[in-house]
């Protein structure tokens, strides 16, 4: 097993999202889109670091939750420049890899990661890329390969020239980087382009070559820039956690329109009506049946209960044989 720290970078303002919330901090299925990396990534560390700038006390206080190190990114000069105020705490941290991912893509699975470090681990390179492919690869920096197909450069959209611009291999922002190498690369960066930023992927050609992992789903690599692409993701991951949910006995009506959180435990037998939403910290027995139009959050339902047409229950015990009429507003009700 690896000895990882990873990092993940989370102090971006989100522009073109139009809001003063920090970009990370929008929700996805009830949880912000930061608890999707986080989720994906803390099995396989053994410390975690998030970088926070924009609104870091607002997303400081969610990750007071999680075991976490913060470090403070102010100004935002660039991934580089983020990496290089985790300096300190890497120096301190007994790890042989630091695992790289932006806070930003809540869809990316504890599969590719693992994918990336087999790879990585196999390959012997000092730093190890996670890519994919797009067929419009617009706005994402493009893989550069030599004939063994190590990749040996990353370039920017900016900096990218005609030819490279028909590239559909992209980089996703995700790497793990051997520790020692990355301290002595950090330092070398250079600001000298035309964002005048100090960009991660240019420890690439100080690495010479590295190995790579391209994700099956390119879905994996979008990261959130735009309410249009958030969107984007939540229905995406509407259609894992309902496929999950019915892989394991769970009869869902209408998947389009059923909206559960990731954390929602359902048990086999359940049956899930059309325009059904399921948030927070919901634990659903044997043989519940939930009708149209229900709202349930931060609630426990026992075996054999019918949840009536356009139901509210939140932070609720629902009993066992429990039988709610339609429009029901159940509220912190408990009866134990």
């Amino acid at each position: 097993m690896n000895n990882i720290c990873t990092v993940i970078l989370a102090a971006g303002k989100g522009t073109r999202m139009k809001s003063e919330k920090p970009k990370v901090m929008h929700p996805i299925l009830g949880q912000p889109i930061i608890y999707y990396p986080l989720k994906a990534s803390l099995p396989l560390s053994k410390a975690t670091i998030v970088v926070i700038g924009h609104g870091k006390e607002n997303v400081s206080a969610y990750l007071d939750q999680f075991k976490v190190l913060t470090a403070v990114q102010e100004p935002q000069l660039g991934t580089g420049h983020a990496i290089l105020q985790t300096l300190n705490i890497l120096k301190s941290k007994n790890a042989d890899e630091v695992l790289i991912l932006p806070g930003d893509m809540p869809l990316i699975t504890r599969e590719s990661l693992q994918g990336l470090l087999d790879t990585y681990t196999h390959s012997k390179s000092p730093m190890g890329i996670l890519t994919a492919e797009l067929q419009n690869p617009f706005g994402y920096g493009r893989i550069v390969r030599d004939a063994k197909r190590f990749v040996t450069r990353i370039v920017e959209e900016l900096d990218t020239s005609p030819r490279q611009k028909k590239i559909k291999e992209i980089n996703t922002g995700v790497y793990i980087i051997n520790k020692d190498f990355l301290l002595k690369s950090i330092p070398k960066l250079s600001n000298k382009n035309k964002k005048g930023e100090f960009y991660l992927t240019d420890i690439v050609a100080m690495a010479k070559k590295s190995a790579s992992f391209k994700v099956n789903d390119p879905d994996e690599a979008y990261g959130i820039n735009s309410k249009a692409q958030l969107a984007h993701a939540a229905r995406v991951m509407q259609q894992r956690i309902n496929q999950r949910h019915m892989e394991q006995g769970v009869t869902i009506i209408a998947p389009e329109s059923t909206w559960i959180s990731p954390e929602v435990a359902i048990a086999s037998d359940t049956e899930i009506w059309p325009d059904v939403h399921i948030l927070g910290k919901v634990s659903i027995e044997k043989n519940v049946t939930i009708m149209p139009g229900a709202w349930i959050k931060d609630s426990t339902v026992e075996t054999n209960t019918i949840i009536g047409n356009g139901s509210i229950v939140e932070d609720s015990h629902i009993p066992h044989d429990s039988k709610l009429a339609p429009f029901s507003h159940i509220r912190e009700y408990n009866p134990f």
